[in-house]
């Protein structure tokens, strides 16, 4: 990697920092006045816009079955064999849903389907526990990874087909926009990438924060207060700054790598501890439900009752995964050199699933387990002391607690430090003027965007609750939408008329080593970090 650091390009570094500075600032300024605006921005795109969300997803799958059956399928990324062995390469998909996201929801989120369930259903009813088992299977399911999967193709594409080094998605427009995605058009789909990204990113932070706050709250016994969350946060930007000046990259990586065995680990411990059979037993039964109901929560918007539920989770669900589809996408394509679509679209989707599957079967059932035998009061606990603080102590009946929580804080700590890292890494990539293949972006580049990670995330966490977390993700992604539609479909209409087997061998050979560190351009903790 060449060390000469690079200027940044003024159009793209500026218009998101004003952007987000001028958020932060009003917020902080007027935190009612704040909310007030979060609030009608996510009721806005959530209530009369939350039908395009729906369709959209929908829409994508479709285009991802037919890369899987059409004539793309047994089309080549590159022309000569994969780069890593099958067994590495799915090892890697299926560790990329390790994130601290997922500890967050697996354990706790069937318990708002329970006791605020879809279609009119009656809450703590047997039709509720059905579906409660069953939706978070279909939010983190096909639908949301096919969001990945689907932009991943044309990534694969550009890399290994035409040869090309994509660090923005303008690039990746080409075949629809033409000369104008290197212009002023171009320039702007590019911002709103970053957006995107930043909005998915402190949202995800925005949640992992309050947890690990309150893992240290139930060991140490400090309050947990905003100054906690502040501090955790300062402290992983200084580890993101020793990491870029210290030249502990590779001991981020080793560091990511660490943090999916424990997660592994922490899994075949309560499985192993936990109610073994019934896990196993309501996961399929959860399985058949989301399947035989899939189209239904698929374009489900409930005008009649209002209830507000497929605002508050299936929508801000699909827009958070949508605010990381393109820098996902490239990160999937990165590490797939040599598949075949097919192999890629299969491969991508299912591990990545599986993994996610894992967590909610063994968590999520875990907890499901304990509510049914009364041996936690969640309600209590959410309504008084809030959902972090219920995670934690559903943590806290595991035997050998107070060994099983300094892992789980370990566990978090690690998972959100890395994908600000990535993330950051990203960004700076995006901001940086005629960046070339096996250069850097500036070292203060990299640091300046994991300080405004940091901050957005604790301007939100400021606001309180989950509202300005999903209108955050909500906004950021909306334009993600119409980018990623520009993407697929010029690369549907053109790449057919291009993409063959010669093709395939001469841009293989006048492109290696694309992929020689695939977490540098983006951890693949970036998926729904």
């Amino acid at each position: 990697m060449s060390t000469q650091e690079k200027g940044i390009d003024k159009l793209l570094f500026w218009p998101p920092l004003v952007l987000v500075a001028v958020i932060c600032s009003a917020i902080i300024m007027n935190p009612e006045g704040g909310t007030s605006a979060v609030n009608k921005v996510f009721s806005f795109l959530t209530g009369p816009m939350g039908w395009t969300y729906e369709v959209f997803v929908l829409a994508n799958l479709g285009v991802v079955l037919y890369f899987i059956f059409g004539k793309f399928a047994n089309k080549r990324f590159g022309g000569d064999k994969p780069e890593f062995s099958t067994l590495s390469w799915l090892g890697m998909l299926f560790s990329a849903g390790t994130s601290a996201a997922i500890v967050y929801w697996s354990p706790i989120e069937f318990y708002f389907y329970l006791t605020a369930p879809p279609f009119g259903l009656e809450p703590m009813s047997p039709q509720a526990t059905a579906m409660a088992g069953a939706y978070p299977l279909f939010h983190w399911g096909p639908s949301s990874y096919a969001l990945y999967v689907g932009v991943g193709v044309v990534f694969g594409y550009l890399f290994f087909v035409q040869g090309k080094e994509v660090f923005r998605p303008s690039t990746a427009c080409e075949a629809m926009l033409g000369k104008h995605a290197s212009g002023y058009l171009g320039k702007a789909i590019d911002i709103f990438y970053m957006v995107g990204i930043i909005a998915g990113i402190s949202t995800s932070v925005g949640l992992g924060t309050p947890l690990l706050s309150e893992v240290i709250t139930k060991i140490t016994g400090i309050p947990h207060t905003l100054g906690l969350d502040a501090t955790i946060l300062i402290i992983w930007t200084v580890i993101i700054g020793i990491s870029v000046y210290g030249g502990l990259d590779k001991g981020i990586r080793q560091l990511s790598d660490f943090r999916n065995w424990l997660g592994f680990a922490l899994l075949a411990y309560v499985l192993v501890a936990g109610p073994t059979a019934f896990m196993f037993n309501n996961f399929f039964d959860s399985l058949g439900v989301m399947f035989d109901n899939y189209f239904r929560m698929s374009l489900y918007t409930d005008p009649i009752q209002q209830s507000g539920f497929p605002q508050g989770w299936t929508i801000f669900y699909f827009a958070w995964f949508t605010a990381f589809a393109l820098s996902t996408g490239i990160y999937l394509a990165r590490i797939s050199r040599g598949r075949t679509v097919r192999e890629f679209t299969l491969g991508a989707t299912f591990s990545g699933i599986t993994c996610v599957y894992t967590y909610f079967m063994i968590f999520g059932n875990y907890t499901m387990d304990l509510q049914a035998r009364g041996v936690l009061n969640l309600a209590e606990i959410v309504k008084t002391q809030g959902v972090p603080r219920a995670i934690v102590e559903i943590f806290a009946t595991l035997p050998f607690s107070s060994v099983i929580l300094p892992i789980i804080l370990v566990l978090l700590f690690i998972s959100t430090a890395t994908v600000i890292n990535s993330i950051a890494y990203t960004l700076a990539m995006v901001t940086t003027e005629k960046l070339k293949a096996g250069e850097e972006p500036a070292k203060w580049n990299r640091v300046f965007w994991a300080l405004v990670l940091g901050g957005l995330s604790l301007t939100l966490i400021f606001l309180g609750g989950m509202k300005p977390l999903q209108a955050a993700a909500v906004a950021g992604s909306f334009p993600t939408m119409f980018i990623m539609g520009i993407i697929l479909y010029g690369f549907i209409k053109k790449a057919g008329k291009e993409w063959n087997e010669p093709a395939d061998a001469k841009a293989d050979t006048s492109a290696p080593g694309l992929v020689n560190e695939p977490n540098k351009a983006t951890d693949a903790e970036s998926i729904k970090a």
